[in-house]
């Protein structure tokens, strides 16, 4: 039972009539496959081919770098002069502004509410005039610039 080996073979064919999905073989695959030798191909014969090949593949890839080049240099026109513009931007609105060096706004009635604050550190709203002293010394401060802007 099962011991005895077949020595038939089988054979399957499945007919194909779509001829795009035909698998093409060349014929040095078909002697590979036969057992002999493959039979080389005369350098004459496919060296203008391959020539010709390699001076279309030379010519698509410098078409392309020289693409990429332009590419490249008009991407770069354009960073620069968007960074110009950039640039423009930011010195016009820094030469708006003051160039003296003042000091900070409401310093005397903030160093006021310091040293309440370190004198009451438990007991805060006894600062509390201090603190509205120092609000309203910001408050009047921020007018002051908002009106010279305009």
């Amino acid at each position: 039972m099962g011991s005895s080996q077949s020595t038939n073979t089988r054979r399957i064919s499945i007919p194909n009539d779509d001829p795009s999905s035909v698998i093409k073989v060349s014929d040095s695959v078909v002697q590979r496959l036969k057992g002999g030798t493959e039979v080389p191909r005369s350098q004459s014969e496919s060296r203008p081919d391959k020539e010709a090949a390699l001076q279309e593949n030379d010519q698509y890839w410098e078409r392309r770098l020289k693409t990429l080049e332009d590419n490249h240099m008009l991407i770069s026109r354009k960073m620069e002069e968007e960074y110009r513009k950039a640039v423009d931007e930011v010195e016009e609105l820094f030469s708006r502004l003051p160039a003296k060096r003042e000091q900070p706004p409401c310093t005397i009635a903030g160093q006021y509410v310091k040293e309440c604050y370190q004198k009451n550190p438990r007991e805060v709203l006894k600062c509390s005039k201090e603190v509205e002293a120092f609000a309203a010394c910001v408050d009047m401060k921020r007018v002051n610039l908002l009106d010279s802007r305009q």
